[in-house]
């Protein structure tokens, strides 16, 4: 069997042009790949070109990355239109096509011209914020309920799957979260006296407030440190933040890290902390998951429901509080348990069966 992932934001990039990484190889869909190779699948990944790596990379399996035009209206940063696309597709010939995302330009062609192959694998649970909303009303009203009533959509999350719902006849009952490969994320339930922060240092994700109710909690927990994963324009700021509040010794900025080198400190840290005020569903909810770290975090990601029904952390209404890590400490152990037991459903393994189960039902 042969099974294309149409991925070609394949990592989110704030700002267009695309900030390129060193490797594709630590995203979600090149180990969704890896996973169906490991299944006897042949994958194909389809990646837009601008997401390249600047450093040539040997994959193990095969991955086009298609050039992208038109680049001041279609921004490859979120909605890029890909050159021979249909071309590339013909040649792949794959038994299933897995796209990413319904407000797309590839999935539209998909949905067209190859209906009972594809399955839409969809994320956003409201209208993305382009040009006042404009592009996503017209998309989702018009193009979604009538060019593509008729394909097969799976949601990653409940809040998705309510969305699109209200456009779209065929979703799926099935929700397909992101995954991972579980070989690479080391199990720990002996933990540290640290909480990690793996994001980018930017304004809405509010490390700052992370920083500021982090400090009063080390005024009744001392011995407590936070480490810092990632870098961004307000990293300068925020190292001025902890210098204001004293709290130098307790607080360490890391920048940006490999996943082999973040690992064992997520493995052994007490809880991964997020503040955000945006976002999807976030990958480092389920990584932090498969290394047996609970999560807190504000109730914004859209993975956050199973966090809540599977007591895998702490949901807070709209801010991360002092309170929290207190809570989170008191009870640790029975997170990291409840943590071991739900691994297995966020393997890239138990991903792709579903996948296989909706292909036998188009």
């Amino acid at each position: 069997m042969k099974i294309l992932l149409l991925n070609p934001i394949i990592y989110t990039s704030e700002t267009n042009p695309v900030i390129k990484k060193k490797t594709i190889k630590d995203t979600m869909g090149y180990n969704l790949c890896l996973e169906m190779k490991k299944q006897g699948i042949e994958p194909v990944l389809i990646v837009a070109e601008d997401y390249k790596p600047d450093t040539s990379e040997i994959y193990d399996f095969e991955v086009f990355f298609l050039k992208t035009f038109a680049k001041k209206i279609f921004k490859p940063n979120c909605f890029p239109w890909l050159k021979n696309l249909n071309k590339t597709i013909k040649k792949i010939n794959p038994d299933l096509i897995i796209s990413s995302e319904v407000f797309s330009l590839w999935s539209l062609l998909v949905a067209r011209k190859y209906t009972k192959k594809t399955i839409i694998w969809h994320e956003l649970a409201k209208h993305n914020n382009m040009m006042k909303k404009i592009p996503s009303r017209i998309w989702y009203n018009i193009v979604a309920r009538f060019f593509m009533r008729k394909v097969r959509i799976v949601a990653r999350s409940n809040n998705a799957k309510k969305f699109i719902e209200k456009f779209c006849n065929n979703v799926s009952s099935e929700i397909i979260d992101h995954g991972v490969e579980l070989d690479k994320f080391n199990f720990s339930k002996e933990k540290e006296n640290k909480f990690i922060v793996i994001s980018q240092l930017i304004e809405r994700k509010r490390i700052d407030g992370i920083i500021i109710e982090f400090s009063k909690f080390l005024e009744k927990y001392k011995d407590y440190k936070l480490i810092i994963i990632g870098d961004g324009e307000k990293r300068g700021e925020l190292e001025k933040l902890v210098k204001k509040l004293n709290i130098n010794s307790s607080v360490e900025f890391k920048g940006n890290r490999t996943h082999q080198e973040i690992i064992p400190i997520l493995s052994k840290s007490k809880a991964m902390l997020i503040n955000t005020m945006k976002d999807n569903s976030m990958l480092t909810i389920v990584e932090s998951i498969a290394c047996g770290t609970p999560i807190v975090t504000t109730n914004v990601p859209y993975n956050c429901y199973y966090i809540e029904r599977n007591e895998l952390g702490i949901i807070c209404n709209e801010q991360l509080k002092e309170k929290n890590l207190e809570d989170i400490i008191a009870n640790n152990i029975d997170y990291v348990n409840n943590c071991e037991k739900y691994r297995e459903y966020i393997s890239n393994e138990y991903h792709i069966k579903q996948f296989i189960r909706e292909y036998e039902l188009l």
